[in-house]
C-alpha cells in the first residue's frame, strides 16, 4: 500500500553561510537527547521523528538554529551523526554533506557495526542510490542535491533525508522520505520543505504513473538512435505550447531547466534496451540516467503517445537555547551543556536501574501545557 503524500505546509528555507560557534555544545546536547528518546521510544521511533520535518525543525531550534535557514538541516544532523558514533544505541546516521554525502560508501562499516544482515545491507545500499535519483532525476527543480543521509537502526529500519539548493535563486528544497519505503518511484514522501516553485516536472506523481509505464515500454522496445531522432524532430516551438498546455499552468514559456532536451544518454538507453528493465526504479539505478535523459523521454511520452506526466511541485511544509544569528537571544552555551550533562546522567542512572530523574525529566512535559 502506497502512503499518501502528507501537506504539513509550506516555508521557504535560505541559504546561511559563516561557523556554528556552538557545535561543540550540539554535539554535547544531541548525544543525550538522541539517548533519551532510544531509552524512551526506541529507535524505530526516532527515527520515524527524524521523517517529520516539523519535529527536525524542532530539534534544529532545541540546539541553537534559526528555523528557516539551511543549516537548520545540515549542522543539526551532522551533529548527530558525530553523537552517535560515541554512543552504543543502535541507531547510526551515514552521509552528510558535499564528500560525505556518499552515504553508500559508509553503509558497510556502519551495518557491521549494527550487526545487519549482508541482504539488509543491500538493501540499504541500493536504497541510498534510489532517493537520491529519484530527488534529483524524477523531481526537476532546478535544485541540486548536494545533502544526503540516512538514519539506520539494528533492525534494518531507516528513513533518508535529502537537501537540494540552488544557488541563482538562494534557497534550498528538504526531502523526507518515508520510513521503509515499500517502493521509490511514487510519492514516496512523508513531506517536502521548500518553497512552492510555479512547475516542476514530477514523475513521481500518480498523475505521471502511465507516463512512467510507456517510458518503460519505450526503453525496452524502442532503439535509442531512433528516440533520439524523434526528439530532435519534435517541432520546438510547437513542442513546446503544447507542453505549456500540459503544465496546466499560465505560463509564457517553460523554465529553462525543464526545455526539451538536446539530446539524449544513448549508452544509458543502449543499456537499458538489453537489460530490459520490468520496473522503473531498476531504470532509475542505470548508470548515466541522468535528468535530461529522463526529461527527455517524458517528453516523447507525453507529446508522441499522449500519455500526462505531472507538472506540479510537491512541496508541502521555540528556541530553547537561543541561535547563531541572535535572535531571539544570543546562544547560551552554558545551558546547553549543563543540560546535556543532566540527559546524560538520567540515561545512564536508568540503565542501572535507578529511573527516578528521567521519570521526572518526564514529569515536566505537565507544566509546559
Amino acid at each position: 500500500m502506497v502512503a499518501k503524500l502528507k501537506r504539513t505546509g509550506i516555508v521557504e528555507l535560505r541559504l546561511a553561510a559563516g561557523p556554528v560557534p556552538h557545535y561543540r555544545e550540539i554535539v554535547k546536547l544531541s548525544g543525550p537527547i538522541l539517548a533519551v528518546l532510544v531509552q524512551e521510544f526506541g529507535t524505530k521511533e526516532v527515527i520515524k521523528r527524524f521523517s517529520d520535518p516539523l519535529w527536525l525543525n524542532c530539534f534544529a531550534c532545541a540546539v541553537g538554529f534559526e528555523w528557516q535557514f539551511s543549516g537548520l538541516t545540515t549542522v543539526p544532523l551532522k551533529a548527530a551523526k558525530e553523537a552517535l558514533e560515541k554512543e552504543n544505541l543502535g541507531l547510526k546516521i551515514v552521509g552528510g554533506k558535499g564528500r560525505e554525502s556518499k552515504a553508500v560508501q559508509q553503509i558497510p562499516r556502519v551495518a557491521d557495526e549494527l550487526g545487519l544482515r549482508e541482504r539488509q545491507v543491500k538493501q540499504l545500499e541500493e536504497a541510498s542510490k534510489l532517493t537520491c535519483k529519484v530527488d534529483t532525476c524524477e523531481l526537476q527543480d532546478n535544485h541540486q542535491l548536494y545533502f544526503h543521509v540516512m538514519l539506520l537502526d539494528e533492525k534494518g529500519n531507516f528513513t533518508t533525508i535529502n537537501q537540494k539548493l540552488s544557488v541563482e535563486q538562494g534557497t534550498v528544497r528538504r526531502f523526507h522520505w518515508i520510513p521503509n519505503p515499500k517502493q521509490f518511484v511514487e510519492e514516496p514522501y512523508q513531506a517536502l520543505v521548500g518553497k512552492e516553485q510555479k512547475a516542476v516536472l514530477n514523475l513521481t506523481s500518480k498523475e505521471s504513473k502511465e507516463c512512467r509505464k510507456t517510458i518503460l515500454d519505450l526503453v525496452r522496445d524502442e532503439q535509442p538512435e531512433k528516440l533520439e531522432r524523434t526528439l530532435i524532430t519534435l517541432d520546438r516551438k510547437r513542442a513546446q505550447t503544447t507542453l505549456l498546455r500540459f503544465t496546466g499552468f499560465r505560463l509564457v514559456k517553460l523554465p529553462y531547466w525543464l526545455e526539451i532536451p538536446k539530446k539524449l544518454n544513448l549508452e544509458a538507453l543502449r543499456i537499458a534496451r538489453e537489460l530490459r528493465p520490468e520496473k522503473f526504479r531498476n531504470l532509475l539505478l542505470i548508470r548515466g540516467m541522468g535528468p535530461a535523459t529522463l526529461r527527455g523521454l517524458a517528453y516523447i511520452s507525453d507529446l508522441i503517445y499522449g500519455t500526462k506526466s505531472s507538472f506540479r511541485d510537491p512541496i508541502r511544509y521555540t528556541f530553547a537555547f537561543g541561535t547563531k544569528a541572535n535572535r531571539p537571544y544570543p546562544v547560551q552555551k552554558k545551558a546547553m551543556r549543563e543540560v546535556a550533562d543532566i540527559l546524560k546522567q538520567a540515561v545512564e542512572e536508568a540503565r542501572l536501574g535507578k529511573p527516578e530523574k528521567l521519570k521526572a525529566i518526564r514529569r515536566l512535559k505537565r507544566f509546559l501545557g
